[in-house]
């Protein structure tokens, strides 16, 4: 009865297919010895090639017997026996690096010989632990699917379990029937690790309440696969629709996002933060989502909010952006400019500071942003370039003496751009002007001046890999 359940899902689930060579993960216990059994008896009806894989992990006294009696075994059963032990075994984190150096392993086998696809005895019991492991441990939609009965594992491989849709109960039934020697991994009973507490406290109190319990967990796994597909579909629309990918940088369309109904603006946060996650190893937790999303909702119009020590959101009136903080400035910078001067603020800043027909432009910033000041004789020859300090003003016409604070909310600038302006003032502390925004009016030329200097402060903006310079001037 199991061996016609098991060949009617790798027919209906299309798992394998004539000619393939499989690698099967065995590690002697009932599940993975019952999967080498049937496979066998289904090769007699199919042809494809069978390889056996091991990892002996050294853990437990048993392990070097075990690993003996799959190698007896397959020299019996004239199958491929291949094996490898872990000599290394770390001190924390055993369960996980434990199954990285086994999916290593497999990999590497597959690869140096040929084999299209891994098997693995996963059946329904390990797919309701996972499910219910992941539901506790992330509280996240797709990743409580659970395990998938046939996923990719590298470039024209796959991966397959069999036995997903059979009870740990039916193959256990199945060894005795059949009379199939397998070894008990004590440590399965062990309350030391989460997936064993559930298996022996939770799931038997489940199916005590429904016998149903593992077939109910099966389906759901399925919806929330069908639903993952549907969603991811409109995820990356939705993604695509209101973000601008630049390097270190991701800027959403905050008029576009907020016409998102609050579902489609969850969903889109999962796509950022997996990208983010897929370009720059960067994790962006649910908390913090949460805490995006209610700063948007009040729509106050600017803040910041740190990811990690390197990255941050930050909303600027209508703009959000999600990115990587620049190099840090020294807010106490102050320098000295003569004319005839010019100099490096920092890697992206340049200023000039020349009379009008001896101009000298470095190559290096020659196609870098630009910000010019046409300047009277009566302009200082020797100016101080300093950050805003707090009671900084400027006259910007000839009535109106403003706060630089108030200037900067007026006129919308980011509270990351305020912090990086430069403010140019004369010895006596009155400010000139305030790169790259505006200089003061008593500084501007009038129509019918004569122009002596110019003072140009010339910048460039992190570019997308690849992107040509940009030769915008203002």
């Amino acid at each position: 009865m199991l061996l016609s359940q098991v060949e009617s899902f790798i027919e209906e689930n299309q798992l394998l297919k004539a000619n393939e060579r499989i690698l099967v993960a065995v590690s002697t216990g009932v599940d993975s010895m019952v999967l080498l059994h049937i496979l066998e008896r289904l090769q007699k009806k199919s042809d494809f090639t069978i390889g056996v894989a091991h990892v002996n992990h050294k853990l437990r006294k048993d392990s070097d017997e075990e690993e003996s009696f799959l190698r007896a075994y397959c020299q019996k059963h004239q199958l491929v026996f291949h094996t490898t032990s872990w000599k290394h075994s770390p001190t924390s984190g055993m369960e996980e690096k434990a199954r990285a150096f086994r999916y290593n392993f497999f990999r590497e086998i597959m690869n140096n010989c040929h084999y299209q696809v891994l098997v693995t005895a996963h059946h329904s019991d390990d797919q309701m632990e996972t499910m219910i492991m992941k539901m506790v441990r992330d509280g996240n939609l797709f990743s409580a699917k659970g395990i998938l009965a046939n996923q990719s594992f590298g470039k024209n491989q796959a991966l397959i379990r069999p036995l997903l849709h059979i009870s740990k109960e039916e193959i256990l039934n199945y060894s005795q029937q059949e009379g199939i020697d397998y070894f008990e991994d004590q440590t399965n009973a062990s309350f030391d690790m989460q997936r064993n507490r559930i298996r022996h406290q939770v799931i038997p109190l489940l199916k005590k309440e429904n016998k149903q319990t593992l077939q109910h967990f099966q389906r759901l796994s399925q919806q929330i696969e069908a639903a993952e597909e549907l969603i991811t579909d409109q995820q990356k629309q939705w993604y695509q629709m209101i973000t601008t990918e630049k390097h270190n940088e991701f800027e959403i369309n905050l008029h576009a996002y907020l016409k998102f109904s609050p579902a489609q603006q969850v969903f889109f946060w999962q796509e950022l933060a997996k990208k983010a996650r897929q370009y720059y190893n960067l994790t962006i937790s649910a908390k913090q989502i949460e805490q995006l999303m209610k700063l948007l909702a009040r729509e106050k119009a600017n803040w910041e909010i740190d990811i990690d020590q390197t990255w941050q959101f930050q909303k600027s009136y209508g703009q959000l952006f999600l990115r990587k903080s620049q190099t840090v400035f020294d807010k106490d910078a102050s320098y000295m400019l003569s004319v005839g001067e010019s100099l490096f603020l920092s890697e992206n800043e340049w200023l000039g500071f020349f009379p009008k027909d001896e101009v000298k432009i470095p190559e290096k910033v020659k196609f870098w942003l630009e910000y010019r000041q046409n300047l009277t004789l009566e302009f200082p020859t020797r100016v101080q370039l300093r950050r805003r300090q707090a009671g900084d003003r400027i006259q910007l016409n000839e009535q109106l003496n403003k706060k630089l604070s108030r200037f900067f909310i007026d006129k919308k600038v980011s509270p990351v751009s305020r912090e990086k302006a430069w403010v140019i003032t004369d010895f006596e502390g009155k400010v000139l002007g305030v790169l790259p925004h505006v200089f003061s009016y008593l500084c501007i030329t009038k129509e019918t001046a004569k122009i002596h200097y110019v003072l140009l402060y010339r910048y460039q903006k992190p570019k997308l890999e690849g992107e040509a310079n940009a030769g915008k001037r203002y």
